[in-house]
C-alpha cells in the first residue's frame, strides 16, 4: 500500500516537473518569436524604407477582418458542417480564409492606388504587417494559451476548460512547439508573397492575380486543415509540405514578377 502511494507521489512530482519545464520552454519560444519580429521589422524597414502607416494597416488588415467578418461567419457555417465530411470543412475553411484576407489586401491596394502611385516597398509594408499580425495572434497568443492551460492543469482547475484543449496541452511536446514556430515563420513569408499577387492584380489591372492569391492561400490552409482534422497525423510531414509549398509559391511569384516586367522586390 505504501509502495503504491509512493509511486503515485513520484509520478505526480515527475508530471509537475514536466509541466514546469514545458512552461519555461513555451516562455522562451514566445521570447524568441518576439525577438524575431522586432529584428525582422528593423531589417526590412532599413532595407525597404517602407511606410509605417501601411505597415500598421497591414497589422489591422489581418486582425480586424478575421474577427469581424471571417470569425462570425465561420461560427455559423462550421456549426452546420459539424456532422459533414471532414474534407468539406477543410475546403470551406481554406476558401473562406483566402477570400477574406486576399480581398482585404486587394481593396487596400485599390484604395491606396487612388491616392498615390504604388511602390514595391508597399508589398513589404503591408505584407509584413499582415503576416506579423497573424504571427503574433496565432503564434504568440496560441503559446500563451498553452501556458495558461498548463497552469490550470498544475493547480487542478481544468473543469471550466474544453476537454479537447486540455488533452492537447497534456500531450504537447517541445518538438511540436518548435514546429509551430517554424510554421509561423513559413506562413509569414507566404503572406508577403501573396501580397505581391494582390499588388500585381491592382497595378497590372489583372484580376487573375487576385483569384490566384485566393487559391494559393486556400491551398496552404487545406494542408493545415488536414492535420487539424486528423487526416494527416505526422506533424513533421505537414511542416515539410508547407515549406516546399511556400518555396514553390516563391519561385512562381519570382517568374511572374519578371514576366510582368516589375522590378525591385524579388
Amino acid at each position: 500500500m505504501e509502495i503504491g502511494i509512493l509511486t503515485q507521489v513520484v509520478l505526480m512530482l515527475r508530471f509537475n516537473e514536466r509541466i514546469n519545464q514545458m512552461e519555461t520552454f513555451l516562455f522562451m519560444t514566445i521570447l524568441t518569436m518576439l525577438v524575431i519580429a522586432v529584428i525582422g521589422f528593423i531589417i526590412l524597414k532599413k532595407r525597404w524604407q517602407f511606410s509605417i502607416k501601411l505597415f500598421l494597416v497591414g497589422l489591422i488588415g489581418f486582425a480586424l477582418p478575421v474577427m469581424m467578418i471571417e470569425g462570425p461567419i465561420n461560427a455559423v457555417a462550421l456549426s452546420g458542417l459539424a456532422h459533414s465530411s471532414k474534407w468539406l470543412t477543410i475546403i470551406y475553411g481554406g476558401l473562406m480564409a483566402g477570400l477574406v484576407e486576399e480581398t482585404t489586401r486587394y481593396v487596400v491596394f485599390k484604395v491606396l492606388a487612388k491616392k498615390r502611385r504604388l511602390m514595391t516597398s508597399d508589398i513589404v509594408a503591408y505584407g509584413f504587417g499582415h503576416g506579423l499580425s497573424e504571427f503574433i495572434l496565432l503564434g504568440v497568443m496560441g503559446l500563451l494559451t498553452y501556458i495558461i492551460v498548463l497552469q490550470a492543469i498544475h493547480s487542478g482547475q481544468t473543469s471550466q476548460l474544453p476537454p479537447l484543449l486540455v488533452s492537447q496541452v497534456k500531450q504537447l511536446t517541445g518538438f511540436a512547439v518548435v514546429m509551430s514556430l517554424f510554421e509561423r515563420l513559413v506562413v509569414l513569408l507566404l503572406q508577403v508573397l501573396l501580397t505581391a499577387w494582390d499588388f500585381l492584380a491592382v497595378t497590372k489591372h489583372k484580376l487573375s492575380f487576385y483569384f490566384g492569391a485566393i487559391l494559393l492561400h486556400a491551398t496552404i490552409d487545406f494542408l493545415a486543415g488536414a492535420y487539424q482534422q486528423g487526416i494527416v497525423r505526422n506533424i513533421l510531414l505537414i511542416e515539410v509540405m508547407l515549406a516546399i509549398y511556400v518555396l514553390g509559391v516563391g519561385l512562381v511569384t519570382r517568374q511572374i514578377w519578371k514576366k510582368e516586367e516589375t522590378h525591385g522586390l524579388i
